[in-house]
Order: structure tokens, then sequence, then C-alpha cells
């Protein structure tokens, strides 16, 4: 098991950005001004808060920024008795917010889905255009009806700028199925996302969320019909269509052997060529731990084995492809090895408290290169946020989190969206809350031109009226346009967030290559039909007024530094330096705990003192199975060459030198080495003994 020595990296929100972590015993501070990193001139950017109430309940599921600036927002509505149908809801509006038209989309008994990770989504097509996904329990004959052992289909309709139903398509298996994402595609097409429940489990099964389901990709040409479909052995969480028409999608992959046992399901990034076959796929996860058990037993005495224990780095829900071809994997933070090993308590705190954001980077080949983590110091109310990535490679996130951290009282559980944004690299910029009337939700965000974001969610109103003899307020679906800083001009709902924590992860994170399949498909339910779209009435109302303000974006650079405490009120400037630095000066030295792994150590430490000018620490010697050592600079292959010199004049055979890995024994005594050179947040060195 590996101990968590590195400190937080925290941002001051508020005032001067500066980044600052205490070293153990506090003797010292790391500190870095977040300046630099792109451009100080001002830009022109638009900001408005617009809610829409649509009968009883309004809730914002999706949203699209069009081409002309103004955007399309998709969701739910009903009437609060419970006693009406669900029906999904479009309204496209001007760059202002204004509500152009309003439709609501019915069928042959106007029954729409209701399920609870349901989602809407639509989508402006190459020839301006709109086309919609959403999910329909209706339109089915007696066969249909003979065949089906869940409801639920995925509709999608293409419209005219006018909100006029151009042809509408029915697509799905004969179970509970719902779309995940839509894609507009280059040939004036659309591309569908969709979840699918597998059959076969009888139409009485008692719970339908214990079926398996399975993600297919569907192409549609412009006029509706079904071009070709992919059917994935797996379920996403996400997936991004890529600029050069491949994909990389999200998912947890079950996955078991004689030899290791998963603790659920692992998260894994899946790498997908032009037409949806497999390039390759990495496991996101913890470091695997070894337990013991029994395999058999002969007279008096037990068989025992070592079990390998995999275990998810935490619960990832979107993927982002970065600058440079490579890609971020977005999750909740939860890891299982800190936990186990952090003596101090402050996993455990984390977990219950404020649950932090975790980012996993990999090159356009899978090859992992760094890990982070973010708290915000807000508690999120679920699992569930959007992520974006914005116009200077960096990104947003949004989140619904509690409005109170501790829960003294109820009200204190009701929301607020929370937006984090972050560099390229996961550094964070800002936060911001934002807090309107009873409670505040976010469900989907996308970046905007002028470098801020466009944000649909919910707010629960402080109006109310009656419902079944009771008094209930309204819910009505939002629209947030925040500028490139995340403030809204003369908002008093937005503030800022609390401080911010940035800490590497990269040494608590292990990748393997996971084996999952696509192949072709051919829909059980794919037919024409004639979907109802009607003018549904529409209350917009104005939180805050739209207004164009220049703003310059605030700035953070990747890199911290060390510096003696200056004394109060000195401002003395900060040096400057990198993450490898930051771990190196923070790590605490561990202590030798057994006679192997002191000669071992006396052995080592003169090469690695030479290679890194008398900068290493020994940092593990759990229970004497292995040694760590920490640089303050990333290792390279040229280190790892030095090294197996090194040991070859001391008279050691070389069993492996490739990549970071360097293998030597000799009569008594063999080593595995690791250097971390494909992580550039990092120097370290692993030495199994």
């Amino acid at each position: 098991m590996t101990k968590i020595h590195n400190k937080p990296v925290l941002f001051g929100i508020l005032g001067s950005l500066a980044l600052t972590c205490v070293a153990a015993g506090g003797a010292e501070i790391f500190r870095a001004e977040l300046t630099g990193g792109c451009s100080s001139t001002p830009v022109a950017s638009d900001t408005m808060i617009t809610t829409y109430r649509m009968r009883d309940r309004a809730d914002g599921y999706g949203i699209s920024v069009l081409k002309d600036g103004g955007y399309l927002l998709m969701g739910d509505t009903v009437y609060s008795s419970g006693m009406g149908v669900w029906n999904a809801f479009l309204v496209k509006t001007d760059a202002k917010g204004k509500a152009l038209w309003s439709k609501q989309f019915g069928s042959q008994s106007a029954a729409q889905g209701v399920l609870a990770a349901t989602k809407r989504l639509s989508v402006q097509t190459t020839d301006g255009n709109i086309v919609t996904a959403h999910d329909i329990i209706d339109f089915y004959d007696a066969n249909y009806e003979n065949r089906k052992e869940a409801w639920g289909d995925v509709l999608v309709t293409k419209l005219n700028g006018a909100g006029n139903r151009v042809w509408s398509t029915m697509v799905g298996d004969y179970s509970m199925d719902f779309p995940q994402k839509l894609w507009a595609a280059p040939d004036g097409g659309v591309l569908l996302l969709a979840k699918f429940k597998k059959t076969g489990y009888g139409r009485d099964i008692a719970d339908f969320d214990a079926v398996p389901d399975y993600s297919v990709v569907v192409k549609f040409d412009k006029n509706g019909k079904v071009q070709w479909s992919k059917k994935m052995n797996w379920t996403a969480t996400d997936m991004t269509y890529l600029a050069d028409g491949s994909f990389v999608a999200l998912a947890d992959i079950d996955t078991r052997s004689e030899t290791e046992m998963a603790m659920g399901a692992i998260p894994t990034i899946i790498k997908l060529d032009g037409k949806l076959n497999v390039q390759w796929a990495k496991s996101i996860e913890s470091l695997s731990l070894e337990l013991p058990m029994t395999t058999g037993s002969t007279p008096g005495k037990l068989k025992m084995s070592k079990a390998k224990i995999r275990m998810g780095a935490g619960e990832f829900r979107s993927v982002e492809q970065t600058q440079d071809g490579g890609f971020i994997a977005f999750g909740r933070y939860f890891n299982a090895t800190s936990i186990m090993t952090d003596k101090t308590g402050t996993a455990i705190r984390n977990l219950v408290g404020s649950v932090p954001y975790i980012a996993v980077k990999v090159n356009a080949g899978g090859g992992f290169q760094w890990a982070k983590r973010v708290t915000t110091g807000f508690t999120a109310t679920d699992v569930y946020f959007s992520t974006a990535k914005t116009g200077d490679n960096g990104f947003v996130l949004a989140r619904t989190v509690m409005r109170k951290s501790g829960m003294k009282k109820l009200t204190d559980m009701t929301g607020n969206l929370e937006l984090l944004k972050t560099d390229a690299d996961f550094n964070p910029r800002w936060t911001k809350k934002i807090d309107i009337e009873r409670d505040t939700s976010g469900s989907d965000l996308r970046a905007t031109r002028d470098g801020g974001v466009a944000v649909t969610g919910r707010i629960v109103t402080t109006e109310e009226h009656l419902v079944m003899g009771s008094m209930e307020p309204y819910e009505e679906a939002i629209l947030i346009k925040a500028d490139v800083n995340g403030a809204v001009s003369g908002a008093k709902v937005v503030s800022d967030g609390a401080k911010v924590a940035a800490e590497d992860q990269s040494s608590l994170i292990t990748m393997q290559t996971m084996s999952v399949s696509t192949g072709d498909m051919k829909l059980p339910v794919n037919k024409a039909v004639k979907e109802k779209i009607s003018k549904i009435e529409n209350l917009a109302r104005v939180i805050v007024p739209f207004a164009t303000t220049k703003v310059t974006a605030a700035c953070s650079t990747g890199t911290s530094g060390k510096s003696k405490s200056s004394a109060a009120g000195t401002g003395a400037p900060a040096a400057t330096g990198t993450w490898a630095q930051i771990n190196y000066d923070s790590a605490k030295e561990a202590r030798i705990e057994t006679e192997k792994s002191r000669q071992i150590h006396e052995e080592l430490l003169p090469i690695l003192k030479k290679l890194f000018d008398n900068r290493v620490k020994m940092t593990d010697n759990t229970s004497g199975l292995w040694l760590t050592y920490l640089f303050p600079r990333p290792a390279t292959r040229a280190d790892v060459e030095a090294v197996r010199k090194a040991y070859e004049k001391l008279g050691y055979k070389i069993d492996e030198s490739e990549g970071g890995r360097l293998n030597v024994s000799r009569i008594g005594r063999s080593l595995r080495m690791t250097f971390s050179i494909n992580n550039s947040m990092v120097g370290k060195l692993e030495v199994m003994l």
C-alpha cells in the first residue's frame, strides 16, 4: 500500500488568486500567483438569467447553442398533481434569452416516458434545422405490445426553424430505452447514442433496474432513415464525437478472473474509430490490494494464495479531448486505497464532506500522464455533473451542491448550482455559486463563442399555488448565461465560491488494458411515426437582465514553487517551480524498517543522489516490502539507463530494461524498479524487494 504524503494546494478564489501549500511542520510555504496563461485583453461577453414556466413544473435537461447565438432548451413539463402526463418540451430563444417559440411533443395518446435517468436532447444540424431525441412509451401495435418486456423507446424528431415537424423515427429494443447523446453529422444527419435494456427476462420481472443494459450508436441521414447502428458490449457513461469523426467513450466495465476480483465495475476510457471499432481501452483504477485467501487444504494445513482486488479510482461521468490529442476523464473522487492508508482521516472526511472532483489525463494512445483532484468546499447532492470544453482549451464543470454544509436545518439541504473553471491541465481558475429563490439545480451546460458558458436546469420558486388542497411552489426551467469568469453582470444570486484545494493524485492511479468490443446491430424497433408537435404556453421570467460587458479572463499557471515564509506585509514575490517540485518538497521521509531494506537503500541511494543532485527522499518502506523514492523533477529514460549501468558495475545481472522498468538480480537478491517516466507531475521510483 502507498502512503499519502501529498499536501493540498489551495487556490484562493477571492482577491489575488494565490496557490499555497504548507509543508509538514509548517516551516515552508509553497506559493505561486495565478497569472499568465491567457490573454489579458478584455473581451465582450453576454450574461443573463431567465426562467421558463410551462404548466406547474418544468425541468431543463438539455441545452444547445445555436449558430445565431440563440439557445435550445429541452426538458420535461407536467402538472404537479401527478395526474397529468409528462411531456417533453423544447424552447427556442434568441441570444438574449427571449423565447421565439415553445413546443411540446405528443403521440397517439400523448404518453411520454418517465424514466429516472431520462435525457432530453436537441441539436442544430448543418442545414440549420433542429433534431431532438427523447423517450416515448407509445406508437405500438398488437404484435409490438406482445413482444414488449418494458416500456420506453427513443423518438428522434426533426423540426424546421419554426418548430414544425419534418419527420419522426422511433428506435429501440423491446425493452426500456432512452437517449444519452445527440450529435450533428457533417452530411446533415445526426448520430444518436442510446441505452437499451437487454431482452429475454420476461415481462413480469420485479426489478427492471437489475436488467443489464448496453449502449448503441445509430446514424440517421437528413431524412430520418437509419443508415447504420452499432452495439457495444458495455454501457457508455459518456461519449464524445470528435472532429475527425472518431469517438472517445467512458464506461464502467465489469471485470473478474480467477486471480482478480473487482470492487464494483471499473471505469474505463475507450477510444473508437469512425466506424465504432475499438482502438484501445484503458481502466482508471486505484492501486490494487492483495488479500490472502484459502484455495484448499491438506491434512493439518490450509492452502493459501493471494487475490488481487481491483478498485475504480472514482465515479467517472464525462470525457473530453485535449488540445494535444489526448483525453481527460472527469469524475467524483473515491479512492479505497487512500482510505485504508491515510491515518490522518483526511480521506474519510473528504468522502463524508465535500466530495472532490478527479481528472485523469491520458495521451492519444491511452498512456497515463497525470491525475489530479480538486475540492471546492461544497457538498454535492448527487454524483452527476456536466462538463464543457471552452475555447481556451480549459474546462467548466457544473453540479448541484447543498446550500450549506452541516445540514443544521431542512433548508440547508436545498441546492445551489456550482460552476468550476479549470485550465487545460485541471488547475482551478475560479468557482461560482448560483443561488436562486428556494432551490437551484443544473443539468447541462455548453461553452459559448464569447468564452462563457450557458447552463440549464431548474429552480424552485418562492411563488406558490394550490395543488390538491395544499400550497406548492412552481418549478421553472432555467437558462443561465455566464461570462468567461463565470459571472453574471449585476447578479446578486451569483457569488464567488469557497477556496479550492487541488492535489496531485498520480501516484495513486494505475491503468490497465481492458477487453471491450462493438459490433453491427439491426435495430429491433425502427419505424417512422407521426409524432404530434404542438404549442405550449410559456411564461418567461427575467431573473437577471441581459447585458454585454467587457471582461478579462481570470488566468492561472499550472506551476507552483517553494519559498521561505516571508514577514507579514512584505509581499515578497514567490519563486516558481513544478508539480514534481511541490510533491518532492511536501513529502516526508520514511525510515528503514528491515535489514534487507537498509542494505538495498545504502546501495541505491548514492546512485540516485548522483543523478538528482543530492535531492532524493525515501518516502515509503511499508513492511520492508518495497522502497519508494521521490525527486524534484520527472524521471527520464536516461535516468533508467544510468541506474542500469551503475548496477552492472555492482555485479548485477540485467533481467529487463524497457521504458520505465528496470529489473536486476544477483544471487540472493532480485529488484524490480519502476520509474515514473510517463508522469510529468512527479519524479518517482518504486523498488519491489
